[in-house]
């Protein structure tokens, strides 16, 4: 009997010893490197989405934000300074993509993986990166403004743009070009300013509208802007001159709160979106794989990105961007989550007839 007992013991133990053992959950920090959070969506959507779905798929893991105000060099030492703590990973949206190079080098050097959001990736070494194709942004701003012009002929409209140095913005210019060079070439058109913005900043914008008008002498039928930001610059210098709802701002893009607004009072003649929860919760489950050292789950992985370094282009994610006019506000941005009617029936937009109804 004793011997029976015996060995039912040693063949159980031999049954569990053969059973993997569970790996532990990670632990530890990963970082997220935003650029400021002066633009609404990062503290609004990006930021509190990553972290709730941080809980859901590495609860032992903190996302810690760290702000770079605009300053390259302020995000370049942040990182720096992650890495030496120990940082399990980082998801980076950089201030200025082409001068992200050192600290995509100093990660890998240091076997910290890089998963790259909404900015460009950089030139350097990046695991994954997750955005929306920039080439739908142009294509369907373009349509919608070449559909949308003033009655007045030829068209005066002065293009405010943002900053070269992103792939956003060639990408977005290409959509420009498709719809409204053929109405400047027979004169339908006529592009009466054009400056850029560095760093999409809505004080550059403001001051580029404010040599535009002065230039013109306020003979501007209609703007285009790249965002809702460079869009609120140019709303400011509008505003100086008592124009604003007489001259309409054309190619809004991140949804901010005032830009949505300006849509419903009829200032800014449509908006974009990203997805950012579903960019959040894949930038999440991307970086979690590193650090897990497992590959991407299945199906997160759609495409590619260049980025002057890696052959092929970047493993990305790529997530389609939402189109927003007055007649689907309610379904794009009160039913997605953005806002509530509440917040954008706040404000300025209290005098929308979307608000009074």
């Amino acid at each position: 009997m004793k011997r029976t007992i015996s060995a039912a013991l040693l063949s159980a133990a031999a049954l569990f010893s053969s059973v993997p053992a569970k790996a532990a959950e990670p632990s530890g920090t990963v970082y997220l490197l935003v650029p400021n959070v002066t633009t609404n969506r990062w503290a609004k959507f990006d930021i509190p989405n990553m972290t709730e779905a941080m809980k859901t798929y590495a609860p032992g893991v903190e996302l810690k934000v760290l702000n770079a105000n605009d300053d390259m060099q302020q995000q370049v030492s942040q990182a720096e300074s992650a890495l030496a703590s120990g940082a399990l990973g980082i998801i980076l949206v950089s201030v200025d993509p082409p001068r992200s190079a050192s600290i995509l080098a100093r990660a890998e050097a240091d076997g910290v993986h890089v998963v790259t959001y909404a900015h460009d990736p950089g030139p350097g070494p990046v695991s994954y990166h997750v955005s929306v194709p920039f080439s739908d942004i142009g294509e369907a701003q373009g349509k919608y403004l070449a559909e949308n012009l003033p009655d007045h002929r030829p068209v005066r409209l002065a293009y405010m743009l943002g900053d070269p140095k992103f792939a956003f913005y060639p990408e977005q210019m290409k959509g420009f070009d498709k719809y409204l060079k053929p109405l400047i070439d027979n004169g339908t058109v006529e592009v009466v300013c054009q400056a850029d913005a560095l760093l999409y900043l809505a004080a550059n914008a403001q001051k580029n509208m404010e040599q535009c008008l002065t230039k013109t002498n306020n003979e501007v039928d209609g703007v285009v802007v790249m965002n809702d930001d460079t869009g609120g610059g140019v709303i400011a210098a509008l505003s100086a001159q008592d124009l604003v709802g007489k001259v309409k701002v054309y190619g809004g893009y991140d949804a901010t709160l005032e830009g949505i607004q300006r849509v419903l009072l009829g200032w800014q003649a449509a908006d974009m979106a990203p997805p950012y929860k579903q960019m959040a919760d894949a930038a999440i489950q991307l970086i979690v794989s590193k650090v897990k050292g497992e590959e991407a789950p299945a199906g997160i992985v759609n495409g590619n990105w260049p980025n002057n370094f890696t052959e092929g282009g970047v493993p990305a994610r790529l997530e389609p961007n939402v189109f927003i006019t007055t007649d689907n506000v309610q379904e794009t941005v009160i039913d997605a989550g953005l806002f509530t009617k509440e917040e954008l029936c706040g404000g300025i937009g209290k005098d929308a007839d979307f608000c009074k109804n």
